[in-house]
Formats: C-alpha cells, sequence, structure tokens
C-alpha cells in the first residue's frame, strides 16, 4: 500500500470561464466542484494506475462533509480525521488560453486530540504500507515536527519516504532522511535558500541536502519544461510531448503520484539499496512521473489521468542525461 499524508484536504471547485478580468463582473461558463488538495490528488490520480493507496488526513463541518463524500464516490480509499473546524474551500479560475488563478483559504486548525488521533491511525496503517508519502502543507495548530516525527517512524519501520511539501515542517523533517524529495523549482528555492535556475546551480543544491540528509533521489517538476531528476550521480531530464492544457492545477501531485507508483512497484521486487543505485530504476521513476503530470492537464479535475492519456504521453517522453558540471 501506498500510505499518502495530506492533512489540508480542500474542497475545491475549478471555474472555467474565457477570460479572467480584474476589477470587473466575470461570468464562468462552466463549474466542477470535488474534493482535492495534494493528498486527495495523489490518490486520486493513483487510480489510473491502480495504485493501492490510502490518504490519511483531516476533514471537518460541511465542507469536510462534502470532501468525505466526493472521495467515497470516486473509490478513493481515505481515512480523514473528523475535526470541529471547517474544512477549507479553495477556488479555482481557468482561462481558455489556459492560464489558472487560485484562490485558497487559510487552512483550518485542529486541536491536540485530533492530532492524536491522526498519529494514532498513522501507525495503524503503516505496517501496511511499502510507501509513505508526504503531500502537501500541514493544518493550523499542528507541531512543528509533525512531519519529522511521521518520517522518523517510517523509517524505522523500513518503510521508504517520498515527500512532496516545502513547508517549514518539511524543511524540519529533512533532518530524519525521507529517500525521495520531490519539489517544484520555487519550493526547491525556498528549502535550500539558493538560486537554482540552472541545472548547474541544482545540482549543488542537491548535493548539499544530500550530504546532510542522506537523500536518494531528488525529482523537480518544471512546468512545460519538464522535469528532472538526480540520484547524486546522474541528472536526467524528461521532455513530454506538447498538450492542450485544460487545466494544469495537479499537475505536481499526479507527477507524485506517477512516481510513487513507480518505486512502488519496484518495492514489491526489489531492496531499497538496489533500487537507489540503479540509473535504470530512476529513469522508469522519472518517466512515469512526468507522463502523469503531463497526463493531468487534458483534465478538469485536479489530479484526475485518464490511463489511455498517461500511456500515450508517456511513449511519447524523450529523457536524456543532463551533463553535470
Amino acid at each position: 500500500m501506498i500510505l499518502i499524508l495530506g492533512q489540508n484536504a480542500a474542497w475545491q471547485k475549478v471555474c472555467m470561464l474565457h477570460r479572467l478580468e480584474r476589477g470587473d463582473v466575470n461570468r464562468v461558463q462552466e463549474v466542477r466542484a470535488f474534493a482535492s488538495s495534494k493528498g486527495p490528488n495523489v490518490a486520486r490520480a493513483l487510480r489510473a494506475l491502480r495504485g493501492d493507496a490510502k490518504v490519511l488526513g483531516y476533514a471537518g463541518g460541511a465542507t469536510g462533509e462534502l470532501v468525505r463524500q466526493s472521495l467515497q464516490a470516486e473509490g478513493v480509499s481515505a481515512e480523514l480525521i473528523r475535526i470541529a473546524a471547517d474544512t477549507r474551500v479553495c477556488t479555482t479560475f481557468v482561462e481558455e488560453s489556459g492560464v489558472s488563478t487560485e484562490v485558497i483559504e487559510p487552512a483550518p486548525a485542529v486541536t491536540p486530540r485530533e492530532r492524536d488521533e491522526l498519529r494514532e491511525r498513522f501507525r495503524r496503517l503503516l505496517p501496511s504500507a511499502r510507501l509513505f508519502v508526504i503531500a502537501g502543507s500541514t493544518v493550523a495548530g499542528e507541531t512543528p515536527d509533525c512531519y519529522a516525527e511521521l518520517a522518523r517512524e517510517a523509517r524505522a519501520r523500513a518503510v521508504v519516504t517520498l515527500m512532496d511539501a516545502a513547508c517549514p515542517q518539511a524543511i524540519d523533517a529533512l533532518a530524519a532522511g525521507p529517500e525521495i524529495v520531490k519539489v517544484n523549482l520555487k519550493e526547491l528555492q525556498d528549502i535550500t535558500g539558493t538560486e537554482v535556475a540552472s541545472p548547474a546551480q541544482r545540482v549543488r543544491a542537491w548535493r548539499t541536502l544530500a550530504e546532510r540528509h542522506g537523500i536518494r533521489w531528488f525529482f523537480a517538476t518544471m512546468g512545460a519544461a519538464g522535469m528532472e531528476g538526480f540520484d547524486g550521480r546522474v541528472l536526467l531530464h524528461a521532455e513530454p510531448p506538447a498538450v492542450k492544457v485544460r487545466n494544469p492545477i495537479g499537475s505536481g501531485d499526479a507527477a507524485t503520484a506517477g512516481a510513487g507508483w513507480a518505486v512502488h512497484q519496484m518495492l514489491a521486487e526489489s531492496e531499497p539499496r538496489e533500487i537507489f543505485s540503479s540509473r535504470a530504476c530512476l529513469q522508469e521513476t522519472l518517466e512515469a512521473a512526468a507522463a502523469m503530470g503531463t497526463a493531468n492537464c487534458l483534465n478538469p479535475i485536479n489530479g484526475r489521468v485518464e490511463e489511455a492519456d498517461y500511456l500515450d504521453i508517456r511513449s511519447r517522453i524523450r529523457v536524456t542525461e543532463v551533463p553535470l558540471p
């Protein structure tokens, strides 16, 4: 099983319109509403690959109930701790040109009792997991070491951790040694505090993190420019084919799902040390991630991927090795 920690769920509205005019009346052509945020999006995307996944998080109030019902209707397995505060609502405006604008409400706050319940569920689920995914930001009221605490517990049980987050709790969790870190370029810059515009700058940043924390693989999404993967020795770049973008929101989450699915499959047959020392495994994981992230753009639902889209895009991805500085 892939256990996904997605604390900060959301009830998402995606509004399609011709063009968003600031300071004017905007009439929406179509509205879609569904459960979202990084955790649910990763779990939803994994359904395209028939991945065995469960998302663990918080949900409260009327919007939290909508999140529960939405995930259940989709067949997404979730254990959502009931909290007193209302789950946030997020709204995305998508223009015909493909440009999107997000309006995100603040995260709800949780109580110490609610935090304890999430940890109890985590400890019950962890023994069944091969891979633990930390996805996105924490809710208000969580402890500063919440991600580090759970990552350490996963390591103690020999469960590989993939972290797709760059909030302060995620930066703190680097010291717990997650095996895989996946971020976008802005997040990489935030984590390292250095410029990451060039491949050489990114390699230096990744090597620093690897030396400090023992991280094995790094992945960076780069929007239309594709995706990179680095294992300390080899830097690979995946260039996906151009597609007509319907909704880019959730593409990073779908990429995480692709990487997680590939690693989970490998862990069924090989030891982690064999996987992380293999260039072929790095490339296979990068291809799956880049294909899933690109396929997400073809669907108006954040994180929803059609298997046929994924397979078509994956067959057309070009992977090249980038010379190291």
